[in-house]
C-alpha cells in the first residue's frame, strides 16, 4: 500500500508499557496501517486526533485528563470521525456497553494477546476498504443491535448466525451477543431459532412435511430441526401435526 494511502492510527493509553506492546504485536505494515500519535492522557489524545485527524483510534478508557467516556462523547459530536476500538483493564461489561452505545468498534482486554488483536487491525482494514477510507461512519451499537433483530426477523430462512452478523457489523461476537440479550432478554442464536420455529408451526399446520418444512425456515438438517423443535417445544413436528388434528 503506497506511503498517502496507509491507514493512520493514533494510541490513546496512559500505560507506556501498553503503548509499547500495541506497537510491537501489531501487524501494521501488514494491515496497511502507520501509528502517527501516541497519548498518555485524554487532553493530549484530543490534541492530537485535531491535528492528525486519523482513521483509527485505540483508546483506553481510564486515563487521566479525560477518560475515554468523555473522548467519545466528544469525537460523537463531530462529522468526521475515527474508528475507535477500547482497549481496557477492566473486564465490566458496562464499561463495553458505555463504549459501544458512542460508537465504538469493538473492546479488546489487557494484557494484549496478539493473535486477537492482529484479528481487531484486520477487521479494522476491511471496514474501512468496505466504506471508503477517510468517511466517519460509524453508528452507535445501540442502533446496530436495533438492525441485527429486524434482520433476523426478515432473514431467518438464510445462513444466519451470531458469527455472521458478528463479521458483518464489525464487532466482537461476546460483545455483540450480551448487548442483544441485555436489550432483548433472549441471546440472538435462540431468537434465531425462535423466529423459525414460530414459522415452522404455521408452515405445519398448513401441511408441509417436516423435511419441506425445515428447509423453508433455514435448517438444512431436518433431523437436527427435529431435535430443536422437540428441544424447544417437548414435541417432535409429527406430534404438533397430530396434535393439531384431534
Amino acid at each position: 500500500m503506497d506511503q498517502q494511502e496507509k491507514i493512520r492510527v493514533v494510541i490513546a493509553d496512559d500505560e507506556r508499557m501498553v503503548r509499547r506492546t500495541l506497537r510491537a504485536v501489531g501487524k501494521w505494515e501488514e494491515n496497511g496501517m502507520e501509528i502517527v500519535g501516541e497519548a498518555q492522557n485524554g487532553i493530549e489524545a484530543m490534541a492530537i486526533l485535531e491535528k492528525e485527524k486519523p482513521e483509527a483510534l485505540f483508546l483506553d478508557m481510564r486515563m487521566p485528563g479525560l477518560s475515554g467516556s468523555e473522548i467519545l462523547e466528544r469525537l460523537g459530536e463531530k462529522e468526521e470521525k475515527p474508528i475507535v476500538v477500547i482497549v481496557s483493564g477492566y473486564d465490566e461489561f458496562e464499561y463495553a456497553r458505555k463504549a459501544l452505545k458512542y460508537g465504538a468498534m469493538d473492546y479488546i482486554l489487557k494484557p494484549i494477546e496478539r493473535n486477537d488483536f492482529n484479528k481487531v487491525l484486520g477487521r479494522i482494514r476491511d471496514k474501512i476498504k468496505a466504506e471508503g477510507k477517510g468517511k466517519s461512519t460509524i453508528a452507535p451499537h445501540k442502533d446496530v443491535v436495533e438492525k441485527v433483530k429486524e434482520n433476523i426477523e426478515e432473514e431467518y430462512t438464510k445462513d444466519i448466525s451470531l458469527a455472521y452478523y458478528a463479521e458483518n457489523y464489525y464487532m466482537n461476537k461476546e460483545v455483540l451477543s450480551r448487548l442483544f440479550k441485555k436489550k432483548y432478554g433472549i441471546g440472538i442464536t435462540a431468537y434465531i431459532n425462535y423466529i423459525r420455529l414460530e414459522q415452522a408451526k404455521v408452515l405445519l399446520s398448513l401441511g408441509y412435511s417436516s423435511t419441506h418444512t425445515a428447509e423453508m425456515v433455514g435448517y438444512h438438517d431436518v433431523n437436527y430441526f427435529s431435535r430443536i423443535f422437540k428441544k424447544t417445544f417437548e414435541i417432535t413436528p409429527s406430534e404438533y401435526v397430530e396434535s393439531l388434528n384431534k
